[in-house]
């Protein structure tokens, strides 16, 4: 009877996690694999890069690796400065469209480079960083403190949203966001370093 108590116990917790709005194990995993991830390719691309190639911008309208790195950097402050303001509105149901079909789609959709957006005032790059360890250090603090959060916590980040560039989003697809967002700018940074101009 015990064991068929604790399976009952263990079979009803993503089911309690889901109408509680709290990230159910798969949620959480997920979110973790895509911060985790996009933080070692971000890492990656600008990975022992010269001064030359730092600024090296392919067009005049066209960022730099720099200017890339920034706007990813910059973006994590948003993102995440983003979800903790849904998490100060009231609790409500979970949205419909928070589901695994969505969040896969929202990466997928953050990641097709053939749509192109402008980036909002206050993450549009301002020449802030001087080096590739500037932009280590400031990117590696930033994204350590987010996988962290997403690791321990067990806020209700499903039962807060508010309206996003995609409609309403709650606070976990804010996150999905933030990780889907560096992915898409570090594949722009490999853009640029494949360029045919690209100092050697």
């Amino acid at each position: 009877m015990k064991q068929l108590i604790a399976f009952l116990i263990c079979a009803a917790a993503p089911i309690l996690a889901a109408e509680s709005g709290a990230m159910t194990d798969a949620e959480r995993a997920f979110l973790i694999e895509q911060l985790e991830q996009s933080k070692k390719n971000m890492l990656s691309s600008i990975q022992g890069l010269s001064e030359a190639q730092w600024r090296f911008k392919p067009a005049p309208n066209v960022w730099s690796v720099a200017e890339c790195a920034e706007h990813i950097i910059l973006a994590e402050g948003y993102f995440f400065g983003a979800a903790e303001q849904a998490m100060k509105t009231p609790a409500a149901a979970r949205l419909e469209s928070a589901n695994a079909e969505t969040d896969h789609k929202m990466v997928v959709m953050f990641n097709d480079r053939t749509q192109k957006a402008t980036a909002p005032e206050p993450i549009v790059p301002a020449g802030r960083l001087a080096t590739p360890s500037d932009a280590v250090k400031e990117f590696t603090e930033r994204r350590d403190r987010s996988i962290a959060y997403v690791k321990s916590t067990g806020d209700e980040v499903r039962a807060h949203s508010i309206k996003g560039p995609m409609g309403p989003m709650d606070a976990y697809q804010l996150l999905v966001a933030m990780a889907a967002h560096s992915a898409r700018h570090t594949a722009q940074i490999r853009e640029v370093e494949a360029n045919a101009g690209f100092p050697k």
